[in-house]
């Protein structure tokens, strides 16, 4: 009489595979409880900033930079028990140790608005570059200006260290 219940051992590629759904299911558990509650802890949390950078975002529609301008200049907003001004970044669910100290509209290319966004943070050092979060601080380089409000992107222009 044949074996019907033949014990099958598992090889590399299944082994492979099972820690890959393994990990997949870890990291989407992850995620889905490591929600906020949306009360924002860390909202009076500003620490000294040891950079100031400002952002030009060109050739915008003159009413989307009027609109990014109220936006910046309106109330605080209140948001789980929490007062958050609107100039603070905001990035990844999450308040960032940053923000826009100052806004203004000039005038661009063909009837076109340009704003200088000047931002103030307490960025981390990295070898041969500060960074925000997960982007990168260099003159030159694409920034996105990213606040409860707005989320816009621009050039830096101008980069200092403080203090």
């Amino acid at each position: 009489m044949e074996q019907s219940g033949k014990k099958r051992k598992l090889n590399i590629i299944d082994v492979v595979v099972i820690v890959v759904l393994v990990a997949a299911l870890a990291f989407a558990g992850y995620k889905l409880l490591g929600r906020d509650s949306g009360e924002l802890a860390d909202a009076d949390a500003l620490s000294a900033p040891n950079i100031r950078f400002t952002v030009l975002c060109n050739d915008l529609d003159p009413t989307l930079a009027a609109n990014i301008l109220d936006s910046l200049a309106a109330e605080p907003l209140s948001i789980g028990g929490s007062t958050v001004e609107r100039t603070r970044l905001y990035n990844s669910n999450k308040l960032v140790d940053a923000q826009v100290v100052a806004f203004e509209a000039v005038d661009g290319a063909e009837g076109t608005t340009d704003l200088l966004l000047t931002v103030e943070a307490n960025a981390t050092a990295t070898p041969g570059a500060y960074s925000v979060v997960t982007q990168e601080i260099r003159i030159g380089k694409d920034y996105i200006v990213k606040t409860i409000g707005v989320e816009i992107t621009g050039q830096i222009l101008s980069l200092e260290t403080l203090g």
